[in-house]
């Protein structure tokens, strides 16, 4: 006959039962931290040129092999990666890098920023004068009449608006899209529309739904296209400058 020890028996369910509460917890956080640094490890991978765009990458033991991670993780962060638009995974096929288009890196953007920390409109809007200043001033020297057109058109879309909507912030996002396309750069109006998708989300959270700042943005369209229509580069530098500065400083208000 088996005697048990009652006091044994006793700690040894205990310890059972205490491990699968305290490790599952541990694991969990180590899983996702593993995960993280993984994504970012390929991203690097990609931004390095070492994963070419088009071309395929490891295959999933390879990866697991060469950062001694798990499945799970591997396949946690390769579908980060699908669902920015970076990788393009088919059943069957081998998983290839793809072009980073203007869409996904819109997608990106906002996420670096959050990684960064806090997010600061200073910083955009920084980035926004550096960028928007120069747009303004190519597009007074090479923009064409189908260009002006446009900008026409925009500008009076954005005008026909009484306040601020998800419509009339779209129109404004476009009218300096346009201008930027007026350069003949296509790299000034891919990173403006980037950055443009932070710019909407900052405008649409902030809530202030100003009349009287939006009529003042209108005008300042219009004093844009002007002085862009009349092939005035430092004119059309001074007043995006203008546009820009008061928009910021209502952004802070």
């Amino acid at each position: 006959m088996t005697v048990f020890k009652k006091n044994t028996y006793k700690i040894d369910i205990m310890s059972e039962y205490s491990r699968p509460c305290s490790f599952d917890s541990d694991d969990e956080g180590k899983r996702q931290s593993t995960t993280s640094r993984l994504y970012e490890e390929m991203i690097q991978l990609i931004e390095s040129g070492e994963w070419e765009v088009g071309g395929s990458i490891p295959s999933e033991r390879t990866l697991m092999q060469q950062f001694q991670v798990s499945r799970i993780a591997v396949r946690e962060a390769l579908s980060m990666l699908r669902a920015l638009g970076v990788l393009d995974i088919s059943h069957g096929r081998s998983t290839t890098v793809r072009k980073m288009s203007s869409e996904t890196l819109s997608k990106l953007f906002p996420l670096m920023l959050s990684m960064e920390g806090e997010q600061s409109l200073s910083h955009v809007f920084e980035v926004r004068c550096g960028l928007e200043l120069q747009t303004a001033r190519l597009a007074a020297q090479k923009r064409t009449a189908d260009n002006l057109n446009r900008l026409t058109d925009l500008a009076q879309k954005f005008d026909s608006f009484d306040t601020d909507t998800p419509e009339s912030i779209e129109s404004d996002h476009q009218f300096h899209v346009q201008i930027a396309k007026a350069t003949g750069n296509p790299l000034f109006w891919v990173l403006l529309n980037v950055l443009g998708s932070y710019v909407k989300f900052a405008q649409r959270e902030s809530g202030k739904h100003d009349p009287e700042q939006h009529r003042r943005a209108s005008q300042a369209h219009y004093e844009i296209l002007q002085a862009i229509t009349d092939r005035d580069p430092a004119r059309a530098q001074a007043c995006m400058e203008r546009h820009l500065r008061d928009a910021h400083h209502v952004s802070n208000l």
